[in-house]
């Protein structure tokens, strides 16, 4: 595989780039309502597009709120369904639940219900049920500790036999839930889903991570690939991969060590988007003091990696995502900065490197209350979804053509 180009401003287009057509950005209007936002993008299998979102739920009392999502058919949101709703949820502008097609007919819909014993706002469980938009099975915890303490950041992934591969966040030995020598250090963890919702496969993929940010994992033919921010004893806070390997997790490696050093959780994690073996990986960094985003493709299920293309260096906020699209080439998404303004841009880049124009989607507030924008492949295009806290209806879309 060639490797990536080291180097890309978010407005420079390589010369290799194959013959680029005029973007457009149409935005489309999204079945939600007020207070809306906190997206979730993903696609069935067969890559029909999801959009999940948590939204005010008055029938629960003036602290209720409901899982709605839905799907992309005929160029339009369909009418949104409720996956599920409750009174004691943590919402947060980062750590959002979700609803993830694990085959053509089954959901998963996890959620993050305050812990009951818990003093702190972050003591919370994350749960998860499995259905068909009719039936879906009780909501189950993820983790069995039954401590006060943080468990959130999930991520899914559609695995064979309508089953589902889910990562999170574990904080159990902040709570005195011990981890050997790494007690007080939040951790990452992982189990199998089963079309009956099911919990199988319990497995603790790193004891000491980044507190919060976010997590992703992939499908690939070798199994599930998972990314997210470690944590050395040093506080190096780089991107770091963790592989099932014939049934068993490799250690961890760090495709590209960045040497972040930051005394503290930048809530910025990485994005994966798989295509067979072929797999991108995208992420922020401050290292050195000098912030980008930036992007690095493996052809063999994240066992090795391409040199990283630097996309942004302007400044930019981070809160990447990336998604394959028909082509083969990738999509990347991130919050740049103009002025006193966060740009959310879109930049199509082909696994030798050669990178079009970055695309600007939308201005917006750059604070905690946009969220993390997501993205979803939608043919030679994406669809993307962000948080407009200025907005009527702040849940907002848009289909960016590339």
């Amino acid at each position: 595989m060639a490797l990536l180009a080291g180097c890309a401003d978010p407005t420079s287009t390589s010369g290799d780039s194959p013959e680029a057509t005029s973007p457009a950005v149409t935005e489309i209007s999204v079945p939600a309502g007020a207070d809306s936002g906190r997206p979730r993008l993903s696609a069935t299998p067969g890559g029909t597009p999801l959009l999940s979102w948590t939204e005010p739920d008055t029938t629960r009392g003036a602290d209720g709120h409901a899982l709605r999502y839905s799907f992309w058919r005929d160029a339009a949101w369909s009418t949104p369904e409720t996956a599920a709703s409750g009174d004691d949820w943590f919402v947060n502008w980062a750590d959002t639940p979700g609803v993830i097609p694990i085959s053509e007919s089954l959901l998963l819909a996890h959620t993050l219900p305050m812990h009951p014993r818990g003093d702190s706002p972050y003591a919370y469980d994350a749960a998860a049920s499995v259905g068909n938009g009719r039936v879906w099975t009780p909501a189950a915890l993820l983790h069995d500790d039954g401590m006060p303490a943080e468990h959130g950041f999930v991520s899914v992934a559609p695995l064979a036999n309508s089953s589902a591969g889910v990562v999170w966040l574990d904080g159990r030995a902040q709570s005195g839930g011990h981890d050997g020598d790494h007690a007080g250090a939040m951790s990452l963890r992982y189990a199998m889903l089963t079309a009956s919702g099911e919990r199988r496969g319990d497995a603790v993929l790193d004891v000491r991570t980044c507190d919060c940010c976010p997590t992703a994992i992939v499908s690939t033919p070798e199994g599930p690939l998972v990314a997210y921010r470690d944590r050395s004893e040093a506080e190096v806070r780089d991107v770091a991969v963790v592989r099932m390997v014939d049934g068993a997790w490799t250690s961890p490696i760090v495709p590209h060590a960045d040497g972040w050093t930051i005394n503290g959780c930048p809530v910025n994690g990485p994005a994966l988007s798989a295509r067979g073996a072929s797999v991108a990986l995208a992420w922020f960094t401050a290292a050195g003091d000098s912030a980008r985003v930036r992007l690095a493709f493996s052809r063999d299920s994240g066992a090795t990696w391409g040199e990283a293309a630097t996309l942004d260096r302007s400044a930019p906020l981070g809160r990447v995502g990336v998604a394959f699209i028909a082509s083969g080439d990738a999509a990347v998404s991130w919050l740049g900065t103009s002025g006193d303004e966060a740009v959310l841009f879109v930049q199509r880049v082909s696994p030798s490197g050669a990178a079009r124009d970055a695309v600007e989607v939308a201005r917006m507030d750059g604070s905690r209350a946009s969220g993390i924008p997501r993205i979803v492949a939608a043919g030679d295009g994406v669809l993307v979804a962000w948080t407009d806290p200025s907005a009527a209806v702040p849940l907002r879309t848009a289909r960016v053509q590339l």
